[in-house]
């Protein structure tokens, strides 16, 4: 979500903008080949719903044998069975197909290779929707077979692997398990581990929530404190507010950090995620600037906070940014400064932004909304490009003082809605 910190103000552009249609390597492009001449005639090759990961074929070792296969997957829409698979294999400086497979759902949702039976090969995992339902399933390939190893489990989100796509050792056994949280039909939510043993994926704990949501909208697996290992939930409670719930491992026992959601609740959806990339995972929340303690909750300006769990029964703070209502943009604020600065209460929403010193009222930076004509005369002074849309472009400037310099690390332009799947 963030660019590197920078003095200054600069822009991240949009990544939408910045797509481009991958460029295949020679040896990519004779294996994509292959795999036109293989799949059947009323066929499409598809790729997952997860944006974490599109990827169309995925090349690795499965059975450990040093000669690499191509997963790939397509999609027959005119037949019962909608998505198959198929295996190939690389021998001889070519691709050789090796089986298909059916695969049971309407839409592959997500698609992973990791070893989650712990026997040092990677597994293919996969998850598909069937009718309103997602579902988990997985499977070993050994001996030139396909070996189902998990059947498909309801899940609404399912924890696998962290941030770099490693798998996870929540138990701190030196082996892989996996987190899968699921709503029944009263908004309740099992949280249930799982670890392969003796042959077939075992439930090693489950918990259910003693209060009810409308959707579990992210969650993440990795350290959740120095050193700590654990999941990181965030959960819609109504429209308007949700929480985090963060959670360990003891003794085989899912555990929560927090004895309650109240310190992680906020009116608004934030995603957790390692903001300041030191490899731990932190929860937002959403902060009233000195000042606006008494104005009308919607006629307020908010500063957005992230904090890390400190491993014991508190928190720990990390970062804060501002965001604009829209959600045009992210401007993060020097960590320094927090507690220090605050937002002039004469601040006017999508028009002018002061960030000021509490103490001495002293301007620290401005945010400015230009109309485009306007723009042409101030643009080259002072002001910098935040983000633009059709008719208006916003500005940023930081104070030539002391109280000023690099209060801004850096900006980002986002898409909320995207980067929430709504």
């Amino acid at each position: 979500m963030l660019g590197s910190v920078l003095s200054g103000c600069t822009v991240i552009s949009d990544p939408k903008l910045l797509m481009k249609q991958p460029t295949m390597s020679m040896d990519k492009e004779k294996l994509y080949t292959i795999v036109q001449k293989e799949q059947p005639s009323e066929s499409k090759l598809i790729r997952p719903k997860d944006m974490n990961n599109t990827s169309m074929i995925r090349v690795e070792d499965l059975n450990g044998d040093g000669t690499r296969e191509a997963i790939v997957f397509y999609e027959t829409p005119n037949e019962n069975v909608r998505i198959h698979g198929m295996i190939l294999e690389e021998q001889g400086g070519t691709w050789v197909k090796k089986l298909t497979f059916d695969v049971p759902g309407s839409e592959l949702q997500s698609f992973k290779v990791l070893d989650i039976t712990n026997d040092g090969n990677p597994d293919i995992i996969l998850g598909v929707s069937l009718q309103e339902q997602k579902a988990l399933t997985a499977y070993s390939y050994k001996g030139g077979a396909l070996e189902q190893v998990l059947g498909g489990v309801p899940y609404n989100q399912y924890i696998i692997d962290d941030a770099q796509g490693n798998t996870l050792d929540l138990s701190g056994d030196g082996k892989s398990d996996f987190v899968i949280i699921s709503l029944n039909n009263s908004g309740f939510a099992s949280i249930a581990l799982y670890q392969y043993e003796d042959g077939s994926f075992k439930e090693v704990d489950r918990v259910q929530t003693d209060y009810t949501v409308k959707e579990v909208y992210n969650a993440l697996g990795g350290e959740i404190a120095k050193g700590k290992m654990g999941i990181v939930l965030d959960a819609e409670l109504d429209d308007r507010s949700s929480f985090s719930q963060i959670m360990y491992v003891t003794d085989n026992k899912l555990v929560n950090a927090f004895k309650s959601p109240d310190q992680t609740y906020r009116d608004d959806k934030i995603l957790s995620v390692d903001v300041d990339n030191d490899g731990i995972i932190e929860f937002g929340l959403k902060e009233t600037p000195k000042g606006w303690e008494h104005y009308v909750f919607d006629s307020r300006l908010w500063f957005y906070t992230y904090y890390q769990w400190d491993g014991k029964e508190g928190k720990k703070f990390v970062s804060f940014q501002f965001r604009d209502d829209a959600d045009l943009f992210h401007l993060n604020l020097k960590p320094e400064w927090y507690g220090k600065i605050t937002i002039d209460t004469k601040s006017e929403k999508e028009k002018y932004i002061r960030f000021k010193m509490i103490d001495t009222d002293e301007t620290v930076a401005e945010i400015k909304y230009f109309t485009l004509s306007k723009w042409e005369q101030e643009k080259g002074k002072s002001w910098k490009e935040i983000t633009r849309t059709k008719d208006r472009v916003i500005a940023s400037r930081v104070a030539q003082s002391e109280a000023g310099k690099d209060a801004l690390s850096n900006t980002s332009q986002l898409n909320r809605k995207g980067e929430l799947n709504e």
